[in-house]
């Protein structure tokens, strides 16, 4: 690549993890401050987040028939349009999302969302053949670790519903992901995913309306559902999926683990949430941990890539 494309896939990877963390932190703000209910949320998120997708989709479409007549190539690309299995697992992804947030500080939730989507991942590898080496099975002995003294204190507080709803969010997420691994277009699939959540969300609204109490909607919890939908959401998977594209597995994988600690910095600056020196020791273990499987795999994939076949 130029030196000019590799700034451009830089700033568009740091932006796109940043807006991961932006998301982590607008949902706690909304959701601990009682600005929002955690379904009102989760429907103007998915809703606003389908809307932002398809106009982006829209103008993809415009400007490639545009350049096609210019260059008169009368050739089509085959447009992807997800599946209601993939629309399912990212509905119960952002409701579980929701209502983990109103329970687990913003820096815990991103640290268990990252570390339980890579260690799906790995085990999903695993059960497919994939072999770890010493060093990997010792980061996820490390990240297993880290995980536990996390969570450990939270299983005997009212908080621990929370942290179920987080995991259950973080393996749903790494359900989509490894769903998303097949698609030969994955921003037109997520495009189709999102707007095939829009009955899911007025079925769940509706339910809401009828049998709970807990329906509130502020002016101020209304504008943050919006931005984490149609900015940090919608616009975070655009300029993730252009970026990915252009860096390598073992880098994308490894720059999603900067997320859990820009939520963290992010909810300390925004909404005055403390920095804890058990978060500090567990984002320890559990990032270095998955550090060290990403960097042994990929090691391992130099080796086979250089031996002879």
């Amino acid at each position: 690549m130029t030196r000019s494309l590799v700034l451009q896939t830089a700033f568009l990877t740091l932006a796109s993890i940043t807006a991961f963390a932006a998301n982590a932190v607008v949902c706690r703000w909304a959701l601990d401050h009682q600005l929002i209910d955690p379904v009102s949320f989760t429907s103007l998120r998915l809703g606003s987040g389908a809307a932002s997708l398809f106009l982006v989709m829209t103008w993809f479409h415009w400007r490639k028939k545009s350049n096609q007549a210019a260059s008169l190539n009368s050739a089509t690309e085959t447009v992807s349009h997800g599946s209601w299995r993939a629309a399912i697992i990212l509905f119960l992804y952002a409701i579980t999302f929701s209502y983990g947030y109103v329970a687990i500080s913003t820096a815990t939730g991103a640290l268990l969302l990252a570390a339980v989507v890579q260690l799906t991942m790995i085990g999903y590898a695993v059960k497919n053949g994939d072999k770890l080496h010493t060093a990997e099975w010792i980061g996820v002995g490390l990240a297993l670790l880290g995980l536990l003294y996390l969570v450990y204190p939270k299983l005997t507080t009212p908080s621990w519903w929370g942290l179920v709803m987080v995991v259950a969010s973080a393996y749903t997420w790494a359900l989509y992901t490894l769903n998303g691994r097949k698609s030969l277009n994955p921003l037109s699939d997520t495009a189709f995913n999102f707007y095939r959540t829009l009955p899911m969300i007025t079925l769940a609204s509706t339910l809401s309306l009828l049998f709970t109490e807990q329906v509130f909607i502020t002016e101020k919890g209304f504008l943050l559902a919006i931005i984490s939908g149609g900015v940090t959401t919608g616009l975070g998977y655009i300029l993730w999926y252009t970026a990915l594209p252009r860096i390598s597995s073992s880098l994308a994988s490894a720059s999603q683990l900067l997320v859990p600690l820009l939520a963290a910095f992010g909810a300390a600056w925004m909404i005055s949430e403390p920095i804890t020196l058990r978060f500090l020791i567990a984002a320890t273990l559990m990032l270095g941990g998955l550090a060290l499987v990403l960097h042994g795999r990929n090691q391992h994939r130099k080796a086979a890539l250089k031996t002879p076949a």
